[in-house]
């Protein structure tokens, strides 16, 4: 299956040729562009992460922070994967997507991009059969693992909620910027798997309403939730590369700052983070970004070198030597193989 999946994401029709049917037709799909994605429209957006990069980054961490509060949470930690000490990876994993998407060119049929985000609606649909036939997961209660509903919900708070995060941290994007931002997560949520209607044609308004209403569904943050967001946070320095434990300590207590601020007292309570006063954090982010951004106005050259050096730490907090489309073959983490 793996061999056949590679032959997929390759365009490996020789291979691919040989691969159960339904397989084969879903690569074709997959491979139709819709009529509503412009590939040249999403230049503006690329522009303004790579404008925002040390914006989007802690944005993007924190609206995952977000879904670790409903009960998508529930599924991942009945895997382990998160909690163990192979969580890392999927940190890694994540960012490396959201990267790749951003790069011009990414979201076309033989991109990075594409093939990354066909690959998590893979992933997903295995996770979702693993709980089905190993795991005690209660459909009558829960309803689908990973359901298309929760697709939307991710696929709000990775579009509309992650622009809403980088606007609390300082960013300043136009109208255009944002459309195109949408367009993006539009397409690639399209390619992860969640259904068109809740996509909402990437509007931006529209899709804030949707995550408003999935939250106002969901239940409270339980144990599990708690339990996925403290080890995000926790995983960070390893990501990062630091040694000393100083750095290490201050990474986490600075995250968990931000987070709290973020997120908001009720929500950061009940994922359990430590509980301290973000007065004022928020505004004094903003003025510090807004003072560097006239500077950068004044020094293009070190804007640029430094634009440079933070896209080279967000290779490197992504990289993988070994990433694969192999999907995992047991519910629990420490029972699958590499993947």
């Amino acid at each position: 299956m793996h061999r056949f999946i590679n032959a997929g994401m390759e365009d490996d029709k020789r291979t691919l040729a040989d691969a159960p049917e339904a397989l084969q037709e879903f690569f074709q799909r997959a491979a139709v562009r819709p009529d509503w994605f412009d590939i040249d429209g999403v230049q503006p957006g690329c522009r303004a992460f790579h404008t925002y990069s040390d914006l989007f980054i802690p944005a993007f961490f924190v609206v995952t922070l977000r879904n670790a509060a409903t009960l998508i949470s529930k599924a991942f930690y009945m895997t382990g994967r998160v909690l163990s000490e192979d969580g890392y990876r999927r940190i890694r994993q994540n960012t490396r997507h959201f990267i790749e998407i951003m790069l011009p060119g990414a979201l076309e049929r033989h991109g990075e991009g594409w093939k990354l985000s066909v690959r998590i609606r893979l992933v997903h649909a295995q996770v979702r059969h693993l709980l089905r036939t190993e795991g005690d997961w209660d459909e009558s209660r829960y309803g689908a693992p990973l359901s298309s509903a929760h697709m939307g919900i991710a696929s709000a708070n990775f579009s509309a909620g992650m622009l809403r995060q980088a606007d609390q941290l300082g960013a300043r994007l136009l109208a255009e910027q944002r459309s195109s931002f949408m367009q993006i997560w539009r397409y690639a949520s399209y390619l992860i798997g969640t259904p068109e209607e809740l996509l909402f044609e990437g509007d931006e308004a529209a899709t804030n309403e949707l995550y408003r209403v999935g939250r106002e569904c969901e239940p409270p943050p339980g144990d599990e939730s708690a339990a996925i967001a403290n080890a995000l946070i926790k995983a960070l320095p390893r990501i990062a590369g630091l040694e000393k434990q100083a750095a290490k300590r201050a990474m986490v207590a600075h995250t968990y700052r931000v987070s709290r601020a973020l997120l908001g007292h009720d929500v950061a309570d009940r994922l359990q983070f430590p509980r301290q006063s973000t007065a004022g954090l928020l505004p004094w982010m903003r003025l510090k970004r807004r003072a560097y951004s006239r500077f950068y106005r004044l020094a293009p050259n070190y804007a640029r070198r430094l634009r440079g050096k933070n896209f080279e730490f967000l290779l490197n907090a992504s990289m993988l030597s070994d990433l694969s489309y192999k999907l995992p073959d047991h519910l629990k983490a420490e029972m699958a193989s590499p993947w």
